[in-house]
């Protein structure tokens, strides 16, 4: 019988060759890998460092993404471009009336079949501020509504407030307001009393627009010192779905719906309604009978409106009421006044949709301004910049342009001891770029470049203001506007 011996168990010598050739290419490509990896961490971080540093970048950002802030989009405008002859003569098209009116002549009044333009105004305001509106801003809109507390047969002036039912008036101290409107001679009435009427017209104002014009996709609502762009509006809205609910503004902080903060359309930057959230605002529960079982939306909400300040906020509640949220878009939508506004990165490649508190005369000086430029792209902030000839001069007197925005340095500092030691001190700090020097003792820096105001104080405090021309050209240089930064709907970014 023969044994069976057992050798121990061993791999062949070729499979083992096979393994350390193996483990040791795996080696290999573990280091590669990490070697790539941290190539590409520190080109990434290089990259980032040297964007964010570089100073040559434009602000407006070219290879953008779905998380900027903003659209590009390409646009066109809607005006007809004015053509001449050799002799500078003007050339007109057959939808232009060869007379005078040259603010209208390149007008599209054929866009106002899609869109309804609301003009507010109240009897405590004077007259001339209704004139100047409708010989600028509206002047080109045939089928401008205005609204108001009193009936006139000038401009057609409709009494939206006469819509209310004599219930909503019992115990309301604002009747006798309205009364003696409907008895008087058409003098304005006291201006806080005129102001308390006007929370009462937002909501019937709507309900009036739409039953006037139920066949307008748009819905846009001004005040007398609205300033608004056209252009860029029609711009705007070719860009937008009228038959979704949409609710354009200014976000101002409104109500509270329990632990939530609701936001309203400020009413003197103007706001625009779609025809879709008009409908739904306005819609009401019917009965088996085909009888409406609500009342009107201003009766809805009569209550709310009675212990309001504002109806601008009302309407605000009353659409988040009825599912319709603000979509945001300050700063396009703007509250400052033409001379207010603070040039900076917010108020730069961002096209103007509205202005508020606009003098009259800025009314008159736009409106040339705009039918005067080419209307191949939008106009941005920077062009109204331009407007202003803001960096062309550097001192004024009997001026405030630090009475927004402004900051002072501590107490001890040499800039209060002069007005020009205020300068120097602007000139050498890296976030001034104008300041306005009180004869009183105090220097205000402002970051922005701002125009202000004239405001003559007595002589131990006069102001005078101050422009860093060499600061702001070299501001300008490092802020080009390659395309216009068409902000996205946001209530995080306010006024």
């Amino acid at each position: 019988m023969h044994s069976l011996k057992f050798s121990s168990p061993s791999l062949p010598t070729s499979s083992k060759r096979r393994q350390r050739i193996l483990s040791r290419r795996t080696s290999i490509l573990v280091f590669i890998l990490l070697v790539v990896a941290a190539s590409i961490i520190y080109l990434g971080f290089r990259c980032t460092r040297e964007f964010l540093s570089t100073s040559s970048v434009p602000f407006h950002l070219i290879n953008q993404d779905d998380d900027a802030d903003y659209w590009d989009w390409e646009t066109l405008s809607h005006f007809t471009p004015e053509v001449k002859t050799e002799n500078n003569d003007k050339i007109f098209y057959s939808n232009q009336a060869d007379d005078d009116d040259d603010l209208c002549n390149t007008f599209p009044s054929y866009l106002l079949s899609r869109i309804q333009v609301v003009l507010k105004l109240g009897s405590s305001e004077p007259a001339d501020r209704l004139h100047t509106h409708t010989a600028t801003v509206t002047r080109c809109i045939s089928n401008l509504i205005i609204v108001s507390d009193r009936e006139s047969e000038d401009h057609h002036i409709h009494d939206v407030l006469a819509t209310y039912p004599p219930s909503f008036w019992v115990d309301l101290t604002d009747y006798e307001t309205y009364k003696a409107l409907q008895l008087g001679n058409g003098k304005p009435v006291d201006g806080t009393k005129g102001w308390n009427l006007d929370r009462f017209k937002f909501l019937p104002m709507v309900e009036h627009a739409y039953r006037i014009n139920p066949a307008a996709e748009w819905f846009i609502f001004l005040e007398t010192d609205t300033y608004v762009f056209w252009d860029n509006v029609f711009r705007l809205l070719d860009h937008y779905d009228p038959q979704t609910s949409l609710y354009f503004g200014s976000p101002a902080p409104g109500r509270m719906d329990g632990d939530r903060q609701t936001y309203f359309a400020y009413g003197g930057s103007g706001f625009i309604l779609s025809v879709s959230a008009v409908k739904k605002l306005l819609k009401r529960e019917v009965g088996l009978y085909g009888q409406y079982k609500q009342p009107s939306v201003a009766m809805q909400f009569a209550d709310l409106t009675k212990g309001d300040c504002c109806g601008d906020s009302v309407l605000g509640w009353a659409l988040h009421q009825k599912g319709i949220e603000l979509s945001g878009l300050w700063p396009m939508f703007n509250a400052h006044a033409l001379h207010g506004i603070p040039f900076d990165e917010v108020h730069w490649c961002q096209p103007v949709i509205s202005l508020h508190k606009t003098q009259l005369a800025d009314m008159n000086a736009l409106i040339k301004f705009e039918n005067q430029r080419n209307r191949t792209y939008p106009l941005l902030y920077a062009d109204l910049m331009d407007f202003l000839k803001l960096g062309t001069f550097a001192e004024k007197v009997d001026w405030d342009n630090g009475d927004w925005g402004g900051f002072q340095e501590r107490p001890e500092s040499p800039a209060h001891s002069s007005f020009s030691a205020c300068r120097t001190a602007c000139h050498d700090h890296p976030q001034c770029l104008s300041y306005t020097y009180d004869s009183s003792g105090h220097c205000i820096f402002v970051r922005a470049i701002r125009l202000g105001s004239e405001k003559v104080n007595p002589p131990e405090s006069r102001l005078s203001a101050g422009w860093d021309a060499e600061k702001i050209k070299d501001w300008q240089a490092r802020h080009r506007c390659e395309k216009p930064m068409w902000v996205k709907p946001s209530l995080k970014r306010i006024f």
